[in-house]
């Protein structure tokens, strides 16, 4: 998923702009219940979700999950209702949204058979051409 300087621009305006409209957040890492990072959701309403036609991906040397298209795979992850624009702003930075991350829009189901959108962390080029 490359992006321009113009993309990367655009998708940021597009974020403050529709915030309203998109304040769920699909987590399948770290900002999962019990993990190193859930403290900053803590207090959110959630379910569980998964996002079809992608895979996790955990490289040992990276600490850390990404996830990448995979038509014949599921993530499974939970997803946030209320999030607030500061804590998505919060989290942009742990993610290092720009440069590790990307955060977009995508897709998923929740345990109910549901299908909602919201955001999540998709990893830049450089975590896809480095770890897989």
């Amino acid at each position: 998923m490359k992006m321009t300087k113009e993309d990367n621009k655009n998708r940021n305006q597009n974020h403050r702009n529709n915030y309203q409209k998109f304040d769920k957040l699909f987590v399948y890492g770290t900002l999962q219940q019990g993990l190193s990072r859930n403290d900053i959701l803590k207090g959110l309403q959630y379910k569980k979700a998964i996002l079809p036609n992608h895979r996790k991906v955990s490289p040992p040397s990276l600490g850390f999950p990404f996830i990448i298209r995979d038509k014949s795979s599921q993530v499974s992850g939970e997803v946030y209702f209320g999030v607030e624009q500061s804590i998505i702003e919060e989290i942009d930075n742990i993610e290092r949204e720009g440069f590790l991350y990307y955060r977009i829009l995508v897709k998923v189901k929740i345990n109910d058979g549901n299908e909602l959108e919201a955001y999540t962390y998709y990893p830049s080029d450089y975590l896809i051409q480095n770890y897989t």
